[in-house]
């Protein structure tokens, strides 16, 4: 079995992915900061451009129809403006619609900073932690060296590839 020779990796700014259909406090703690930020008149309100302006910068790419189906959905009194409480509820339904496959390949991109194809331990570390998964570093190794195919006494698995990284954080996420 060949190894890979260990390389440094950049430091990764941590991009914060909601487990499907729910949010964290410290989740929605960050959409609600971000509805601050697009509201600069302080009315506690934003319209549809400011909600299209935050959907394009968490990774959604929604048509302008869609932009206004969200908004006549949640703007029920009719001003062409929504509270934070709806802002939040749409982030929250747009991370349930979005295929856990997908956050899965968009996790292992944003980890995968050097373009290898591969993660190491310490990248699946900081996944785990920014996901809210609970794994000691013993645990993922463990995983790492089963999807890897490692057996035991052989050495531990230093990379992985992205399938195996899906194998594991499916593994994981069903234990949780």
């Amino acid at each position: 079995m060949a190894t890979t020779i260990p390389r440094k990796k950049a430091r990764v700014k941590k991009s914060k992915i909601p487990p499907r259909d729910t949010l964290t406090e410290q989740q929605r703690k960050e959409i609600e900061e971000a509805f601050d930020i697009l509201d600069t008149d302080g009315s506690g309100r934003i319209d549809a451009g400011d909600l299209l302006v935050a959907l394009r910068a968490l990774g959604f790419e929604p048509r302008k129809d869609e932009v206004k189906k969200l908004m006549s959905d949640n703007d029920k009194e009719n001003t062409g403006t929504i509270t934070k409480q709806q802002f939040v509820e749409i982030f929250r339904a747009k991370w349930g619609e979005t295929d856990s496959q997908d956050l899965l390949h968009l996790a292992f991109q944003l980890y995968d900073t050097e373009g290898t194809g591969m993660l190491t331990l310490d990248d699946l570390i900081m996944v785990t932690e920014t996901i809210g998964e609970a794994a000691t570093r013993e645990e993922l190794q463990e995983m790492m060296n089963e999807a890897f195919g490692v057996r035991p006494g052989e050495q531990d698995a230093y990379e992985i590839t992205e399938e195996q990284f899906y194998q594991i954080m499916e593994r994981k996420t069903a234990t949780a």
